[in-house]
């Protein structure tokens, strides 16, 4: 299995392809902020996805906001690394068109129209983390260190608990958008790994993903026709804030922050941090939508954050820096 770089030189995929390259300190805090741009964004994400699904706009019109504008704004670029591109071997290439793509985008804002803003962002970039690990230590073989056990462990906790509460009595349409949600997050982790394993840079990694989806909609649309569009019953404003969080929002923005942190941090850590979306998406819920937080929600974002810290290693740097701290010191005594 083989990978080309920017220099368009073939290299067989090792371990250094699923984790994070060479990044000096400065490098790695720009990662980070990076991953946290990319929560803020998928926040109003799954707060976009439930509010339409409360209104007459279809999913098809999303699908066409979230590909088209980015799609359109990425066609000059596609054009012009397209020798990159094609030089990336198929199986990452279609990974990304797929798991991030159109068929990705339809899974979750199908479940989103069942489930509630809380439940939807963790079942998927809560979820996640856990998947690309599985990955990553499975099929490439990594070392599965004590740190991320027990922050994967944590996070898994904190998501048992923010679902507590959908398993207090048994809902089919529920287990219906749970079952959809696990594989979106599946899917989400595979296209996560195909980013990083591609080497490509995060706004070709985008283009790879919005041209072909924004070909299969509007192909779709011109077969089917506009009966099922909704477009024209929503006020102008709602219809240009949904077109600005899918399309410029979700498609170009987050694209780039999420491909930037994974080149940066590694597939592993930039999931990882992705995992803090539903505690975002679920605050914003509450104050735009009134979706009740109980004690179980509270409980899970909070295990959900820890979980985080700790996966991210970012405890374990601490000390590190402590101990070389603490090392300098007493060779100065």
């Amino acid at each position: 299995m083989t990978i080309c770089t920017a220099t368009d030189k073939p290299i067989v995929a090792d371990l250094k392809q699923v984790t994070a390259l060479s990044s000096n300190s400065l490098q790695q805090q720009l990662g980070i902020i990076a991953a946290l741009l990319t929560v803020i964004i998928w926040s109003t994400y799954f707060l976009s996805l439930r509010s339409s699904a409360l209104s007459p706009l279809s999913i098809t019109e999303l699908a066409l906001f979230r590909f088209a504008i980015p799609g359109i704004l990425l066609l000059p670029l596609f054009l012009k690394r397209w020798n990159k591109i094609r030089k990336v071997p198929m199986p990452y290439l279609l990974a990304m068109t797929t798991c991030a793509g159109l068929p990705f985008f339809l899974l979750s804002g199908s479940a989103m129209g069942i489930a509630s803003v809380a439940y939807g962002s963790t079942l998927l970039p809560g979820v996640a983390p856990l998947f690309v690990t599985l990955i990553a230590v499975v099929i490439f073989k990594q070392p599965f260190e004590i740190w991320k056990k027990i922050g994967l462990t944590v996070i898994a906790l904190g998501v048992l608990f923010l679902l507590a509460s959908n398993w207090q009595s048994f809902d089919i349409e529920q287990s219906k958008g749970q079952i959809m949600l696990l594989g979106a997050s599946l899917l989400w982790a595979i296209f996560t790994v195909a980013v990083r394993l591609s080497g490509l840079k995060p706004l070709e990694a985008a283009s790879v993903v919005a041209l072909p989806s924004t070909v299969a909609i509007v192909a779709y649309i011109c077969l089917t026709g506009s009966a099922d569009l909704g477009y024209s019953q929503i006020p102008i404003k709602e219809l240009l804030l949904q077109m600005l969080v899918q399309g410029i929002g979700v498609g170009l923005l987050a694209s780039f922050f999420y491909g930037y942190a994974i080149s940066k941090l590694g597939a592993e850590l930039t999931s990882a941090i992705g995992s803090l979306t539903p505690v975002l998406a679920s605050l914003w819920a509450l104050f735009l939508l009134a979706e009740q937080l109980n004690s179980a929600t509270i409980i899970g974002m909070i295990f959900t954050v820890l979980g985080v810290i700790i996966a991210s290693g970012l405890l374990k740097n601490i000390k590190l820096r402590n101990k070389k701290t603490n090392n300098r010191l007493l060779k100065t005594v």
